[in-house]
């Protein structure tokens, strides 16, 4: 049975919290066990406070800087509907000043002061606030650090500069190809779900059009601060020179007192592709000169997944580059030089399990046949079923690679493992990315199971489509078209066949790969 969290049981791992601790003000559980490296040396200390945040402390007697990150496990997908890209101005706004620290950008002056530097990140379910700075320097950082979560001040003399700078932003993804295309498949979902919504934010959405309905941003963005910044939803992790004792005396006054207003994790439990949205083709115009395939499967999250991880052992298969492989059929027909697959966009609720195949001019004239070869093999390993020998290989690789795994940084040990606090056991963050500790072959047959003709989204990038793409996508000018795939030849690949030359790896082909 998988570990669960809840307030009560967030530790759950195999053993209790450390109830010593429970008379300590401001702290409710303490949690010591944790799954490491060998290599790691540092000391870890997990706490859940009485108002719920959840806190990783990390000793490292041997660091020259420390480090802090905090999320919270709201993003773009909660932005009103009148006001678009609101959460992305609302994490640009937080640093700017609080109460006890008014001066503008006070808080980034002393970390880039003492030798340190800020990071904050916006995705569709999560906002996060990370920085470093120098040994002596913490306390100081998290009291302006703490500040951020509970007196922002939202000046009206920087809001404006802020939206400046968030178009400017969106101005310059119109070069790249990486925004534009995204923006374009959430243009071809369903329009009631949160994935269709801009959420990068311009001087438009933020400005000229909550202007013209009477809109003041200011008081938005509290109201969006009020309503969403609760401990409950959130987690810290701090890494530090000082002892864990000196840690945790640091950071438990300063936020045990912040807000829990038991706000319900947002999910999005229903996929923003339903099935009448499915088996559609969509062509498009690349501002570079790109010719790629992607292939899109919509699926559930899998995240809950993660001892298993089925995403990544069908991943490994696809991608495999050796004999009997997809890629390997494919060059020997001189149509693509590359191909990944793996989870895309994925969020609480939903995932999309996609293959992306980076085309030569040859093969953008192929576009059937190669995703006919693509189901053959699919075919191939629905027939084999899923393999203990492959995942129990992969799983060894794992963890050697783990095992020998060296410390990182303060500054990426926060920015990698603050969000998983929030998802998983708390001893297993460190980990969770890195092993696989129980092979359940149905999850892998289920996952199979949905990648089927009549469940793809297949989207063509290339400029051979010119005349083709007549249709302009509202946010970034892209120029696509997008039309129903014919049933004929939905039915060609439901009715592939195995090929003699697509088929599994053998042993022996990791451990030729191994010393290649």
């Amino acid at each position: 049975m998988e570990p669960q969290m809840s307030s009560k049981g967030l530790f759950s791992s195999g053993a209790s919290p450390d109830s010593s601790v429970f008379s300590i003000p401001g702290v409710k559980e303490r949690y010591h066990n944790f799954v490491k490296p060998a290599a790691d040396k540092r000391d870890y200390r997990g706490l859940l406070l009485t108002n719920r945040l959840k806190v990783v402390l990390v000793s490292d007697p041997d660091t020259d800087k420390s480090a802090a990150g905090l999320s919270v496990q709201v993003g773009t997908y909660s932005d009103p509907d009148e006001i678009l890209g609101l959460a992305h101005l609302c994490k640009c706004m937080l640093v700017i000043g609080t109460k006890t620290y008014p001066k503008e950008n006070e808080f980034n002056k002393f970390i880039s002061e003492h030798g340190g530097s800020t990071i904050e990140r916006i995705w569709c379910d999560r906002t996060e606030f990370c920085f470093d700075v120098t040994y002596p320097y913490l306390k100081k950082a998290l009291d302006m650090f703490a500040e951020i979560l509970t007196t922002p001040l939202f000046p009206e003399s920087a809001i404006d500069r802020e939206i400046y700078l968030i178009n400017s932003e969106f101005e310059s993804y119109k070069s790249s190809d990486y925004c534009p295309m995204i923006q374009l498949k959430k243009s071809i979902s369903d329009p009631e779900h949160p994935f269709y919504k801009f959420n990068m934010g311009n001087k438009e959405t933020l400005k000229a059009i909550p202007e013209s309905k009477g809109i003041n941003i200011r008081e938005e963005l509290l109201k969006f601060h009020q309503k969403w910044y609760s401990t409950n939803i959130m987690s810290l992790i701090v890494v530090g020179k000082e002892s864990l004792d000196e840690l945790e005396a640091m950071i438990v006054p300063l936020f045990s007192n912040i807000e829990d207003k038991s706000i319900t994790v947002p999910s999005w439990p229903l996929h923003p592709f339903p099935p009448e949205l499915r088996r559609r083709r969509m062509y498009s115009l690349p501002t570079k000169n790109l010719r790629y395939l992607n292939i899109d499967f919509p699926i559930p999250c899998t995240r809950k997944h993660y001892k298993t991880k089925p995403i990544w052992y069908l991943s490994h298969l696809i991608d495999y580059k050796g004999p009997g492989s997809i890629l390997s059929a494919l060059k020997r027909r001189e149509w693509c030089y590359r191909l990944r697959s793996g989870s895309t966009m994925s969020t609480r609720g939903f995932d999309f399990f996609s293959i992306q195949v980076n085309l030569t001019e040859k093969g953008i004239n192929h576009i059937d046949e190669i995703i006919g070869l693509i189901f053959q093999y699919l075919t191939m390993l629905k027939i084999h079923g899923p393999q203990y020998l492959i995942w129990e290989e992969q799983k060894k690789i794992m963890d050697i690679e783990f095992r020998s795994k060296e410390v990182q940084d303060p500054l990426i040990t926060v920015r990698h493992h603050v969000d998983l606090i929030q998802e998983y056991p708390i001893g297993e963050i460190f980990s969770v990315d890195d092993v696989m500790t129980e092979w359940k072959p149905e999850l892998v047959t289920e996952l199979i199971s949905l990648l089927t003709p009549e469940n793809i989204i297949v989207h063509i990038a290339a400029k051979v489509f010119k005349d083709k793409c007549t249709t302009t996508e509202f946010w970034y000018g892209t120029k696509y078209h997008v039309e129903y795939i014919d049933e004929i030849q939905l039915k060609e690949w439901s009715e592939a066949t195995v090929s003699d030359e697509l088929y599994l790896p053998t042993s022996s082909d990791y451990q030729q790969r191994k010393q290649d």
